[in-house]
């Protein structure tokens, strides 16, 4: 490992380490609290003691001139510093060294969901259904406590994440579950307000309501949460086409098909509440995430397995055994060194804005670690990787409504999160593709208001 001879940069009361990963809007680095003696790095510290690390996410200077960044900054802010819930990365403070704005978050270690549902597929296996239901269960906790959250005088503050996926659903090495991101978070006390007709989010996961713009409440979560958690099921995606108009032109059908005939053995108590939870009517899903949580537990207690943290960590050492000695090594020597040090790119904690996949940086985690299906065997962790029935081969994806890569083959970059703008603002090529779009979702609804007239 590469050492720089320059003295790490200090922003506040925290010296830069090392850079993990640099985003659309924002930089992510490991940070350590400044003091005379550095400490041993401790996975489980809350940040704020000399020595410790932490992941310090910092506005890019570009953006820190923008007034409208700038708020929407502080509005992640203002949502953040104040949520305290184990399945919610803990976001310690938002902090100002000059003209630089940052928040100083909990470091996290291990993958995003996303990779983990990539690693099984390249081994061939995926995880059991009570597990996948399990991490659902734990999501579903985390997003109702968002929810329902309060401010110091007692009012709701209406927060809706908006952006659940499997990108921003974050396993760690010792298995807990946390949500990540809410930079696109909707609440009642943001400064930043969303212009009608802008849609903000990751197409393939948005809710029908969301992707033409209309009004969200928790229930878009609920139906954003279920979309991943059928992938993550089936190993096919659910809502995905071949470009942002298919996309959404599938979202706002919200035709889901059934796992029962594309999966053997699929159990059908999870489709019945992952069925209730993509209902295109939002009036039609769970009233709230806590009883979409508490239908997950119960689907995951039948198949009568033992089921926490540990078969979580389990699997995490499993599929990323030495991804995680390389992480604990990095982040040792960051809170020991005198010098910063390069680290390639992670997704600890907040990952920023359109950060691209682990799995393309230059020493890919595949390089050190393969487990065949026959090396990781059916069993406590991992059950072999679903197949299409015989009588219906392996498609193209982004073909039919549900069709996938073939089990097995690598997922396609990480889903990208589209912010769809409307007229009078600065526009380039990608602003144009997606007017596209939005056009599209007009017409969609118009459409579906003459058959009202009609009948």
């Amino acid at each position: 490992m590469n050492l720089r001879t320059s003295p790490p940069v200090r922003l506040g009361r925290y010296d830069v380490r090392a850079r993990i990963a640099d985003g659309g809007m924002a930089v992510l680095y490991v940070g350590r609290v400044a003091n005379a003696q550095a400490r041993p790095w401790n996975p489980n510290s809350h940040g704020g003691e000399a020595g410790e690390l932490v992941a310090l996410k910092v506005i890019k200077d570009e953006f820190g001139r923008n007034r409208d960044f700038v708020t929407m900054f502080l509005d992640e802010a203002k949502i953040t510093v104040r949520l305290r819930h184990p399945n919610i990365v803990r976001v310690h403070e938002l902090g100002v060294d000059g003209a630089r704005l940052f928040l100083v978050m909990e470091l996290l270690f291990g993958q995003s969901l996303w990779n983990v549902w990539d690693a099984c597929r390249e081994r061939h296996i995926r995880l059991r259904y009570d597990m996948i239901a399990w991490i659902g269960a734990r999501v579903a906790e985390g997003l109702h406590y968002a929810h329902e959250f309060r401010d110091e005088r007692g009012e709701p503050l209406q927060i809706v994440h908006r952006d659940v996926n499997a990108t921003n659903i974050f396993l760690t090495f010792d298995g807990q579950v946390k949500i990540i991101d809410f930079g696109l978070a909707k609440a009642a006390n943001r400064s930043s307000k969303t212009a009608a007709g802008v849609i903000k989010g990751k197409l393939a996961y948005m809710a029908p309501e969301q992707a033409v713009g209309g009004a969200i409440d928790r229930r878009t979560d609920i139906f954003a949460l279920a979309t991943s958690l059928w992938e993550l099921s089936t190993d096919k995606r659910l809502f995905k086409g071949a470009d942002e108009v298919e996309t959404l032109r599938r979202v706002h059908a919200a035709e889901v098909p059934n796992p029962l005939e594309l999966v053997e053995g699929y159990p059908p108590a999870l489709w019945a509440v992952l069925k209730r939870a993509l209902a295109r009517d939002p009036s039609r899903r769970h009233a709230n995430a806590l009883e979409l949580g508490q239908e997950l537990d119960a689907c995951a207690r039948l198949e009568g397995r033992p089921l926490g943290h540990a078969p979580i960590a389990n699997v995490m050492r499993n599929l990323f055994a030495d991804e995680s000695l390389r992480q604990k090594s990095w982040f040792e020597e960051a809170s020991t060194v005198a010098q910063a040090i390069e680290v390639p790119p992670l997704y600890p904690g907040n990952a920023p804005i359109d950060l691209p996949p682990p799995r393309a940086q230059a020493a890919p985690r595949g390089a050190t670690v393969r487990m065949s299906a026959a090396e990781i065997p059916p069993g406590p962790f991992f059950a072999a990787s679903p197949q299409r029935p015989v009588s219906s081969p392996p498609l193209p994806h982004g073909t039919p409504v549900g069709a996938g890569p073939a089990p097995g083959s690598s997922l396609e970059s990480a889903p990208t999160r589209v912010t769809i703008m409307p007229y009078g603002t600065r526009r380039s090529a990608s602003t144009v593709a997606a007017f596209v779009v939005l056009g599209l979702s007009v017409l969609i609804a118009a459409a579906a208001a003459v058959r009202w007239l009609v009948h």
